[in-house]
């Protein structure tokens, strides 16, 4: 029998092993903070994601009305890990703002980031200009890690929690949504869980949401999210998982710690 392989084969084999890596190498990657504080092991985890040294840090200071002052502290953070750049995009209603400027930052972005404040003026300073959205999720889903912090974290899932409604109440009607950036669909998220007491708007959602999976991150908690699939815990609280089961009232309850992993059908 020849066991010989042709130089083409081989070529083929490496090639197909080449193209297997760097589909790993582009997994998407989320780091969501709950707020109250950032995490620092969650922090290093991005960085190091964004390729440490050579980082390239884009802050969206979006949802505030202090841009300068949020982006000012943000990169007082990250100035700690000694990254090659980070950068402020302005905003669509910011004076300065140029679109080609802000187009170029994403693409050359190896990490996005954003902070806190009101997540429906962050989604609409997203919206102002068609073409920024499409150039996040575009940078996102080739690999580029995206963080986000309180405000930063609500609007990242597809049905996002306003921070609008009557939360003294477990009832859908009395908890505003809207279609957040949509980083993932499978799961709805809401931040400084239980230290502002979040819970009954989350369970409101969930029972009439199409997604059946709640992921409530207290203050000082991380959720560092691989693919949409699997997570692992940061922090010293709690991150708390409901899990819609049967029907639109009976949910499964899990509190998960530093360390813990959750997967994501």
């Amino acid at each position: 029998m020849n066991t010989k392989i042709s130089k083409t084969a081989i070529g083929f084999i490496f090639g197909f092993i080449f193209a297997l890596s760097g589909t790993v190498q582009a997994q998407e990657k989320l780091i969501l903070l709950g707020g109250g504080g950032y995490t620092p092991e969650a922090i290093a985890k991005f960085v190091h994601w964004a390729g440490g040294k050579d980082a390239k840090i884009l802050v969206l200071p979006w949802a505030t009305s202090t841009p300068q002052e949020e982006f000012d502290d943000v990169k007082e953070m990250f100035s700690k890990y000694s990254v090659a750049q980070i950068n402020r995009g302005l905003s669509p209603d910011d004076k300065a703002y140029l679109k080609t400027d802000l187009l170029f930052q994403i693409d050359h972005a190896t990490g996005i980031f954003f902070p806190g404040g009101d997540q429906v003026d962050l989604m609409d300073r997203i919206n102002r200009d068609p073409e920024i959205r499409p150039s996040l999720l575009r940078a996102y889903h080739q690999g580029i890690v995206f963080g986000g912090y309180s405000a930063g974290t609500a609007m990242a899932s597809k049905t996002m929690i306003t921070g609008r409604g009557d939360f003294t109440v477990i009832n859908p009607q009395q908890v505003k949504t809207a279609e957040g950036l949509g980083l993932v669909s499978k799961f709805v998220i809401d931040q400084h869980f239980l230290a502002r007491q979040r819970q009954n708007r989350l369970l409101s959602v969930l029972q009439t949401s199409q997604e059946n999976l709640g992921i409530g991150i207290d203050e000082g908690m991380a959720l560092v999210l691989e693919d949409e699939t699997r997570g692992t815990i940061m922090g010293d609280s709690f991150v708390t998982v409901f899990r819609r089961k049967n029907s639109s009232q009976n949910f499964e309850m899990n509190l998960l710690k530093r360390g813990d992993t959750i997967l994501i059908p």
